[in-house]
C-alpha cells in the first residue's frame, strides 16, 4: 500500500510539473512576444549571409514593423500582411519588384529562428 501511495505522488507530481511548463511556455507566444528589435542574421541569399534588423511594433492594434540592412543607407523595408499564431510570425515585403515571405518562430525567451521565402535560414536575437 505505501509503494501506491509512492506512485500516485510521483503521478501527481508528474502533473504539476507538466502544467508549469505548458504556462511558462503560453507566456512566450503571440504578439507580445515578437514587438521590439530583432538582431538577425540571414545565411544562404545570393549576396552573402547578411545582417538584418527587424522592427516590430504595435499601433492601433495592429502589428507594424521593417526590416534594413544596418551597412547600407537604404530605407527599410516595410513588413506588411502580418499574421502572428502562437510562437510563428508570419510576414511579406517587397524587395526588388517581389513579394519576400517571411517565417519566424520562437526558440527561447530571446532568441528566434526562421527562413526567408521558405529558403535562407535566419537566426536571430531580442535586443534589450
Amino acid at each position: 500500500m505505501k509503494k501506491l501511495s509512492i506512485i500516485f505522488s510521483m503521478i501527481i507530481l508528474t502533473c504539476i510539473a507538466t502544467t508549469g511548463s505548458i504556462n511558462a511556455q503560453a507566456i512566450k507566444t503571440g504578439e507580445e512576444y515578437f514587438i521590439g528589435k530583432w538582431n538577425v542574421m540571414v545565411y544562404g541569399v545570393p549576396d552573402g549571409d547578411t545582417k538584418m534588423i527587424i522592427n516590430i511594433g504595435k499601433k492601433d492594434d495592429k502589428l507594424t514593423g521593417n526590416m534594413a540592412d544596418p551597412s547600407k543607407a537604404d530605407p527599410p523595408l516595410e513588413l506588411a500582411n502580418i499574421e502572428v499564431a502562437d510562437s510563428v510570425f508570419k510576414a511579406t515585403f517587397n524587395a526588388q519588384g517581389m513579394d519576400i515571405t517571411l517565417m519566424l518562430k520562437i526558440k527561447d525567451d530571446k532568441n528566434i529562428t526562421g527562413n526567408m521565402m521558405d529558403m535562407f535560414e535566419i537566426k536571430g536575437t531580442k535586443e534589450k
